[in-house]
């Protein structure tokens, strides 16, 4: 069944997600800069046309701790990726993590004009629009990183607030990876006491990729006691 266009589904924020139908009629927008998240290898196997590849040109900065890395850092990565203040920023994975960590790291260092592929790659060449394989170039960009601190919870604000009431940890990873059985990249097995578990995953649909309307995740969410008024903290 085919997903609902995102304006039907009932988001707060619908601008945050763009359709394949859209992106497809707006590729040769000049102000437009569409960001490939996927590996490197991907991304010469066949991309949409005109994107370039994140993976190509480094990876999201982050401090030795795990904060995130400095303004001057991003701003050179997203220098190097041809987006400046005014660009339309459009960001693409298979869908996977990955778009979405990029977006937020946009968002996070003051960039508003940001929007994920909905359904990503995966929905694009199930409709059979067009791929490429010659590498995407933008001109370079002129780009002053400005963080927005309140997007970020830091180690020394997640220390802080930890076993706070109002304040919830959400564990967006696989199940093996929050109980322990297969820590992945983790260093130490396991999860933040008293973290709740809903795997990103769950919030698309299974057969077309799409996030899934609001109510569907409004109550997704409430049933893992995710709610608006608690102060959320994912990882």
């Amino acid at each position: 069944m085919p997903a609902l266009p995102v304006s039907e589904r009932g988001y707060t924020n619908p601008g945050l997600l763009v359709e394949t139908g859209w992106l497809e009629e707006h590729l040769r927008d000049q102000g437009l800069r569409l960001i490939d998240t996927r590996s490197a290898q991907l991304y010469e196997t066949g991309h949409i046309p005109g994107a370039v590849s994140l993976a190509q040109h480094g990876s999201i900065p982050r401090a030795d701790n795990g904060d995130m890395g400095t303004a001057e850092a991003f701003s050179s990565l997203a220098e190097a990726l041809g987006v400046s203040a005014e660009s339309t920023v459009v960001i693409y994975d298979a869908p996977g993590a990955q778009m979405g960590m990029a977006a937020w790291a946009f968002a996070y260092y003051g960039h508003s004009s940001v929007q994920v592929l909905d359904g990503g790659f995966e929905k694009w060449t199930a409709e059979g629009r067009p791929v490429s394989t010659t590498p995407g170039t933008y001109p370079p960009g002129h780009f002053e990183a400005q963080p927005v601190e309140d997007l970020f919870c830091s180690l020394d604000h997640a220390t802080s607030v930890h076993g706070s009431p109002g304040t919830i940890f959400w564990d967006v990873r696989r199940p093996e990876e929050y109980n322990g059985t297969e820590p992945g990249n983790n260093s130490r097995p396991g999860h933040i006491p008293g973290a709740v578990h809903l795997e990103w995953t769950e919030l698309l649909d299974p057969e077309t990729r799409t996030f899934k309307p609001a109510a569907e995740l409004r109550s997704l969410l409430n049933s893992r006691g995710i709610t608006p008024e608690s102060e959320i903290d994912c990882y």
